[in-house]
Formats: structure tokens, sequence, C-alpha cells
């Protein structure tokens, strides 16, 4: 009986451990598609239409437009909302407004475009209604059947804006650097100019301390200031005298070398010795 009951007893135990295991999730795969299913899809995706609502009651929810548009003899299949400019919202809480969220325009996408056009004719320029009591009751549809327009043209729209966001925001971004940077190096250089400035002014202050000025004299300008020529020999040492001396020989050979060109003289020079020469022939014809 024992040795019956020992198997028994352990086959048991491990049902049990078994069941207690968890089971590992099967992996899902996703078969290719078959040429049949892609013309299926390929032809029930032509077969969409999309209306354009150009305006969105207050307040009004992507699943509450939802809801108002189902029921009317063909599925809908997707919603989207553009919602409005921050900048705007923000302006209307300052104000004291609303804080919900709002919508400025829409696009829904129908099974059947047929039917997305027949509700675009039948809804526009019509109230909403839903009784007197709905929020929404008295405000009118705004809707526009696309021809030819397709969802995929409204995701590349999508990305485009969002894209041409992004890359404004890099090249303000940008701008701001190479602006910072340039009020940084300009600061840099001012300091190092002020610096520059101070031990200017530190050692011409040395110097007139050392050479028994007054220390309370307005410091010096940048520029040192010119020293008078003294006259040839007064107070000249020897090398300076004979550097002068080589420089206006040079000046001297200068002063040969350079050519002289005939100037002309002065209208009335010229005048009076015009008139000497005539007295001179007609003296000469006299004489004879």
């Amino acid at each position: 009986m024992d040795a019956s009951a020992g198997p028994s007893s352990s086959g048991s135990a491990a049902d049990a451990a078994d069941e207690q295991a968890p089971t590992k999730p099967k992996k899902k795969v996703i078969k290719p598609l078959t040429a049949k299913k892609l013309e299926k899809h390929l032809a029930e995706a032509e077969n969409r239409g999309v209306l354009y609502f150009s305006r969105i009651p207050p307040f009004m929810k992507p699943n509450k437009l939802r809801n108002l548009l189902e029921g009317m003899g063909t599925e809908v299949l997707r919603v989207y909302l553009a919602p409005e400019d921050a900048s705007a919202r923000a302006g209307r809480v300052r104000a004291g407004g609303n804080k919900k969220k709002n919508f400025t325009e829409a696009w829904v996408e129908f099974d059947n475009k047929r039917r997305a056009k027949r509700i675009a004719s039948t809804l526009n320029n019509t109230p909403i209604g839903g009784g007197n009591r709905d929020f929404y009751a008295h405000d009118l549809w705004n809707v526009k059947y696309l021809h030819r327009f397709k969802w995929a043209h409204l995701t590349e729209k999508i990305a485009y804006e969002a894209r041409v966001r992004r890359d404004k925001m890099q090249a303000e971004l940008s701008q701001a650097k190479k602006e910072t940077s340039f009020y940084l190096q300009k600061v840099e250089q001012a300091k190092a100019i002020d610096a520059m400035e101070d031990r200017k002014r530190k050692r011409a202050a040395e110097a007139s301390g050392g050479s028994g000025g007054d220390p309370a004299d307005p410091a010096p300008t940048d520029h040192p200031p010119l020293r008078k020529k003294a006259k040839h020999g007064e107070g000249e040492s020897a090398p300076s005298r004979s550097r002068v001396a080589t420089e206006e020989e040079e000046d001297e050979g200068l002063r040969q070398v350079r050519r002289r060109f005939k100037q002309r003289k002065v209208v009335g020079q010229q005048a009076a010795s015009a008139t000497a020469v005539g007295d001179s022939l007609l003296s000469s014809l006299l004489s004879r």
C-alpha cells in the first residue's frame, strides 16, 4: 500500500507544480501579405473617404465628434483634431477664460467614400442637434468632402509641419548660441584691454614715484611726450653728434643726386625779359 501510494503522490505534486509554473506567452507570428490580401487592402484604402471640418465647436473632444458621426450608414475609421495654438490658449487662460483644450479643425475618415460624400452634403450648414439641453445643439456643421484625399496625405502634412518647426527651432538656437559666444568674446576683450590700461597706469605711477615726482599728478597718457630736439653740440654725447653729422651728410648727398628740372618763369618776369630784348634790338637798328 505504501509503495503504491508513493508514485501517485509524487505524480500529483508534479502536476500541481506544472500548473503553478507561469506559462510563456507565445510569440505572434506575422505572416507576409499575399497578393490577394494586398489587393483587397489597397481596394479598401481606395474606397475610403475623408471629410474636412473647418470649424470645431468650442471644447469639443474627438470622442464626442466620433459619437455624433457614427450610425450614418458607414463606419468612422479615424479622427484627427488639430489643437489650437499654445500662445492663444495661454492668453485665454491668462485673461481668466476656460482652461480646457480647444481644437480648430478636424479630419474624419470613413469606410465608404460615397456615404462620406452624402454625409458632407447633408450635414453642411445644419445644426448639430442632439436636444435643446445639449451644449452643441445650436452650433452648425462646417464640413466638406475632400476629393482624392487620403489619410496618408494628412500624415505627410503633419510630419512636414513638425519638421519645419524643428528646423526653425534649431536655427533660432544656433543663432542664439552665436550671439552669446560673440558677446562673451567681446567681454573678454574688454577685460583684457582694461587690464592693460591698469598695468600702464601702475608702471607710470611707479616711474613717477621713482623719479621724485609728485604722486598726486595725473597719470600720463598712453603715448610718451615728444622730446625736443637739442641743438647740435649742446647736451649731446659724441655718438649722438656723429649720428647727426652722418644724417646731414646723407641729406646733402641726396640733394646733389636729386635732379633739378627747369621751372617756368612768372608772367611778369617773362614780359620784362621780352621788353628788354625788344629795346636792345631797336637800339641796334637805330645805331646802324
